[in-house]
């Protein structure tokens, strides 16, 4: 009894989604819809048939004289007769075994110290090159990197 009524119920579910697909794909629209939408912001048609001008069109058909530029001025005077004949000389800090550790005791030694410097990064190790004045300030950082047991070199260099 109860597979009889479980085939049956099978079978109405099997031609009710037949139908339903059936209709589905049969389903044919007679009335076309039609919508029109300018998408360009150039040349917008009003409803009474004039073009709308666009903020450039507006721009080359104005009158007025006056107008500024889009974009901020910038004036800049760089005094390169200050830096051409330095007095100040480049020096090159040759340490042997750099790592990490040296690295960032050197960094922060030279900081200190204030004085510019430049790391360059080679396949070896890294390469320091140093601006200084004075001799003295160049063996206080020599006696400074010994107090971390990093031997260190200090080479006149021409850049």
């Amino acid at each position: 009894m109860t597979k009889k009524i479980l085939s049956v119920f099978f079978i109405i579910l099997f031609f009710g989604v037949i139908g339903i697909l059936y209709s589905f794909f049969n389903y044919t629209d007679n009335e076309v819809k039609e919508s029109k939408e300018y998408l360009s912001p150039i040349s917008k048609v009003q409803e009474s048939g004039k073009l709308d001008k666009s903020w450039i069109d507006n721009f080359q058909t104005s009158k007025k004289n006056k107008y500024s530029y889009p974009v901020n001025e910038l004036f800049m005077h760089i005094d390169l007769q200050r830096y051409l004949y330095s007095k100040v000389k480049s020096y090159k800090l040759v340490i042997q075994n750099m790592d990490r550790y040296s690295l960032f005791c050197v960094m922060q030694t030279l900081q200190n110290f204030n004085l510019p410097f430049v790391v360059t990064k080679q396949k070896v190790a890294p390469i320091i090159y140093l601006e200084s004045d004075s001799s003295k300030k160049l063996k206080e950082i020599r006696e400074e990197l010994k107090k971390y047991d990093i031997d260190s070199k200090i080479i006149e260099k021409r850049l």
